[in-house]
């Protein structure tokens, strides 16, 4: 189990199925993919480090869409990784960003504001292929 685990599962748990939400699960992702990014070898680094740029470009969306988002939920720090645990970790992101996306998903299901599903849209492509990034899987 790495360290990981323990904030992730809290995260996964508190996190309201709003906005906030899922900004609170792509934050912690996109920092914890830039905290992997450094311990895991180069070239699986670079891929690793996209898809942190993903899932920031998501958090982007996030705050164009609602300014205020980052204030409403604080973020959750994963910390450090240590080689050995590269896999569960890389599941631990992979677990946060569905979570994000399946928000995401929902929200834009019954969001009656057109800019506001376009933003949702432009997230969950992100969200999308930062997980695919992760994890190696790109179907």
């Amino acid at each position: 189990m790495t360290t990981w685990t323990g904030p992730a599962e809290g995260l996964l748990h508190d996190a309201d199925t709003g906005w906030s939400g899922i900004w609170a699960l792509t934050h912690t992702a996109a920092m914890g993919a830039l905290n992997l990014a450094m311990t895991v070898p180069l070239g699986v680094g670079v891929s690793i480090s996209y898809a942190a740029m993903d899932f920031r470009e998501a958090q982007d969306e996030l705050e164009w869409a609602h300014p205020d988002v980052r204030t409403t939920a604080p973020p959750v720090r994963l910390g450090a990784v240590r080689p050995e645990d590269a896999d569960q970790a890389r599941a631990v992101l992979d677990r946060l960003a569905a979570a994000a996306l399946d928000r995401a998903a929902a929200m834009a299901e019954v969001e009656p504001d057109l800019a506001a599903q376009a933003a949702l849209s432009r997230v969950m492509a992100r969200l999308i292929t930062g997980r695919a990034k992760v994890t190696g899987r790109w179907s």
